[in-house]
């Protein structure tokens, strides 16, 4: 059984798309598999920008060789590509797949493959790399609100000023957040109580973002940040004008 999410965030400077299996979370500590294995791929050309089409079928040849290969105490914990790289991240006791795994990427051609191995027992990979947080989480939430909104012609481009609802566990650190907004490029709204009762205390903040996903992301994530020492949260993104 597997629990697959898949969000979008940036890696080495690049547009990224993350899958990480969620059960793992409270599995990985019990199965003890230390050895982290770290597969990486991309084209052969340094230049190369993307994938090509036939670059692409020979990494799915090469992924599903990967994943035949799995057996007994390895696991696939999550993956990170972008446009010129693919990124595959497992968990093993076994050292002997370090090998087979090794073995395989140097057999691979034409494509460049690596096969990385380290000593993780904390297992922070996946849990402080690939496991999402609050702001990463969000991506998940922001993509889906965009996406409505371009099902109704919101054109991707455009700047639109977002209204971010922030909920807090008291009315001092909820005033404390505000008077901090502006130095995050956050415009401070009015002050409401929600329904939440752990979080009942809540406001308004103003930013800008274009309709695409990373402008979004970034503008949340700047109120995630300054919320977090707060024990605040972001509640609801909403066009401004809506």
């Amino acid at each position: 059984m597997t629990d697959w999410l898949t969000y979008e965030w940036t890696y080495k400077e690049q547009r990224a798309t993350f899958r990480v299996d969620m059960q793992y979370w409270n599995l990985l500590p019990v199965l003890s598999y230390t050895q982290l294995i770290a597969v990486s791929v991309s084209p052969l050309s340094p230049q190369a920008k993307k994938f090509s089409a036939r670059e692409q079928y020979l990494f799915n040849l090469f992924r599903k060789k990967l994943v035949n290969k799995l057996s007994g105490p390895t696991i696939f914990v999550g993956s990170v590509f972008t446009d010129s790289l693919r990124c595959m991240y497992f968990y093993t006791s076994k050292t002997a797949i370090i090998q087979e795994f090794s073995a395989l990427c140097l057999e691979q051609k034409g494509l460049a493959a690596t096969c990385g191995h380290a000593w993780e027992e904390r297992f922070a990979t996946y849990y402080r790399f690939l496991y999402p947080d609050d702001r990463r989480l969000q991506s998940v939430e922001n993509a889906a609100f965009l996406e409505s909104l371009h099902r109704k012609g919101d054109e991707p481009g455009f700047v639109r000023r977002m209204a971010l609802t922030m909920a807090f566990m008291n009315p001092e650190d909820r005033s404390a957040f505000l008077h901090g907004a502006l130095r995050c490029g956050l415009t401070p709204g009015q002050s409401f109580l929600g329904k939440s009762t752990t979080h009942p205390d809540c406001c308004l903040v103003y930013g800008y973002a274009t309709l695409e996903l990373p402008s979004l992301n970034r503008l949340t994530a700047r109120a995630i940040e300054a919320a977090a020492p707060l024990d605040g949260l972001l509640d609801k993104v909403q066009l401004a004008d809506s």
